[in-house]
């Protein structure tokens, strides 16, 4: 596989800049991929990329910072899926980090817009008991968390303290679950 154009942490500086823009990070983008990848529908990337600019689809003139994110995006995208087809044990969200902490609010965060883009097709999934392996994402934020009524408040703190070494399981449970439906 050929290697990203630029670095991840360099596409996230790239991306955050001033904040003025409205570009979401890596990491979030990281939990987009992973929603449009393992969910149970095909999502063309016409309709996630413009998610990550502020809505607008982007510029893709050649030899341009804008380019070269779309393309590192458009590799970790390529990546996801055949890490998930192929290798998922192997598979890897990107997280933030700060100082010491292991930030997953955000990649999950990029996960539920995933889930926006093909809400029709999520519904039998979110309705389903399925939706309980989806917990170490669902946990992050506390609008989320209500898709877990029955959880005790506990088992949603723990779950959550352990979010960053579950996740992963999370996306190739799904990815194992929806592959007949893509």
């Amino acid at each position: 596989m050929t290697q990203p154009i630029l670095t991840y942490d360099e596409a996230d500086i790239l991306l955050r800049e001033d904040g003025s823009r409205g570009y979401v990070g890596i990491s979030a983008i990281d939990g987009l991929i992973a929603a449009v990848v393992a969910g149970p529908t095909r999502i063309k990337s016409d309709v996630w990329l413009p998610e990550i600019f502020a809505g607008r689809t982007p510029v893709t003139v050649p030899d341009t910072p804008e380019h070269a994110l779309v393309l590192t995006i458009l590799h970790r995208h390529d990546d996801v899926a055949k890490t998930l087809a192929q290798r998922p044990r192997q598979y890897q969200p990107i997280f933030m980090h700060d100082e010491s902490q292991t930030k997953t609010d955000e990649w999950a965060l990029g996960f539920m817009c995933g889930i926006s883009l093909a809400a029709d097709a999520w519904a039998p999934i979110m309705l389903s008991s399925f939706r309980a392996n989806l917990a170490p994402i669902f946990v992050m934020q506390a609008d989320t968390q209500k898709l877990m009524p029955a959880m005790p408040p506990a088992e949603l703190d723990r779950i959550k303290a352990n979010s960053h070494e579950l996740i992963g399981g999370a996306v190739v449970a799904l990815y194992k679950r929806c592959a007949k439906l893509r």
